[in-house]
């Protein structure tokens, strides 16, 4: 007979079936213990006397009283977080020191009824077939310097049968970033699933209807042509996303955003690239047994295959002349460009995450978009450098100082 740990509600169940006459050999056969088990609890609830096997004095016991703030923190969460998060904080800064199993143990014992998690299916999907997405809100980020923290949205992708991630960063949370971080994520796949799981964000759904949900028509717009339809998680509903949910907890808590300076988003890209190629190696897929990478080289034949050219991104353009003060006028803002430009026609383009002016094909300026500012003068590192500029030596100091700054800046005035 193999050996089952009663629970409280157990205990229960037990008195309840005496009460009505059921031997305890029967009890035991039902519960899946000895009868000696079901005798112990008879007997206890007939003397009043405490289980004295679960009121052993542990060596955690010293933990119990961060443990207990810690539970009382999640007691009206909707689901409780994992006990991971527990044991890292209990290593970090109360020097825990056993083992994770051990710590799990102790919460089972102490705190049955924090442990015991809801019922719910577990399924895999085939390859192909499902792509998650979900944002990664307000990151703050050191850009460019030590204390230059910038506000920074990372969108996430993780496939469902492989569990291969994609991560896209940008300094806003809107459709155009929405929809780039997905032309981003199709390209680093390689491919595209038959359908896509995001939250229910303005971005995505209108109105949510499972299957049949009214999609945000610049979004439906987008994915109609590639061929992906949108199955959207139920409102409030994180256990619909719980791969993509579990997989961006892993990544974040590795990526050290708190001490590490980055030199543009860029760097921060790459940087959680390799995290994800190295941690992919070890994680393994639960559709395969094997490891995300092994299983996604599996996957990738199954992805439909990318399209000759991706529908256009919905991104503000204009095309516009620079002023005689060497600055172009775009979307509410002012941007400095090289003066040799003066009175020359240029085109100014917003890609959701990034101001680009070009000049004849050429690049000439690149500033990164923030949303909330208007009126703004965005000054140019190049421009201000420029020896054909006529300026003291202090004054074009002061210049290039506000220029390294202005997202700093516009950061802290934002929070």
């Amino acid at each position: 007979m193999s050996q089952t740990r009663l629970t409280p509600a157990d205990s229960d169940f037990i008195m309840k079936l005496n009460e009505v006459g059921y031997s305890n050999s029967e009890i035991a056969r039902k519960l899946g213990v000895t009868e000696g088990a079901i005798r112990y609890r008879i007997n206890r609830q007939d003397s009043g006397e405490p289980d004295g096997r679960t009121s052993k004095p542990s060596s955690l016991d010293t933990f119990r009283e961060w443990i207990s703030v810690w539970i009382e923190d999640y007691e009206d969460s909707r689901r409780r977080p994992t006990l991971r998060l527990l044991e890292q904080m209990l290593r970090e800064h109360h020097g825990y020191g056993r083992s994770y199993d051990a710590l799990r143990r102790y919460i089972r014992k102490r705190f049955p009824d924090f442990h015991k998690k809801g019922a719910r299916c577990r399924l895999e999907t085939p390859p192909g077939k499902l792509l998650f997405v979900d944002w990664k809100e307000d990151l703050h980020v050191q850009l460019g310097a030590p204390e230059a923290w910038a506000s920074v949205q990372a969108l996430c992708f993780v496939l469902g049968f492989s569990r291969k991630m994609a991560v896209w960063f940008s300094f806003r949370k809107d459709l155009e970033s929405f929809l780039a971080g997905h032309q981003e994520a199709f390209r680093d796949y390689g491919g595209l699933p038959e359908a896509i799981r995001p939250d229910c964000l303005r971005s995505a759904v209108r109105v949510w209807r499972g299957a049949a949900s009214t999609l945000n028509e610049r979004y439906r717009k987008y994915l109609e042509p590639l061929g992906v339809i949108v199955l959207p998680a139920r409102p409030g509903a994180p256990e619909d996303k719980g791969k993509i949910e579990k997989r961006i907890l892993d990544v974040f808590s590795r990526l050290d955003l708190r001490h590490r300076v980055y030199r543009d988003l860029d760097d921060l890209t790459s940087r959680a690239r390799a995290i994800l190629e190295d941690a992919e190696t070890t994680w393994r897929s639960g559709a395969t047994g094997f490891s995300v990478a092994r299983s996604f080289t599996y996957e990738k034949p199954y992805l439909k295959p990318l399209p000759l050219h991706f529908p256009a991104l919905p991104v503000k353009e204009s095309r516009t002349r620079v002023r005689r003060d060497g600055t172009v006028f775009f979307d509410g803002n002012y941007y400095q460009v090289p003066g040799g430009y003066r009175d020359r026609s240029v085109f100014c383009r917003h890609t959701g995450q990034e101001i680009l002016i070009d000049h004849e094909g050429a690049e000439i300026g690149r500033f990164a978009a923030l949303p909330q500012a208007k009126g703004m003068v965005r000054l140019s590192i190049p421009a201000l450098e420029d020896p054909k500029l006529h300026l003291s030596e202090r004054i074009r100091m002061w210049g290039l100082e506000v220029a390294r700054r202005q997202v700093q800046i516009y950061q802290e005035m934002s929070r």
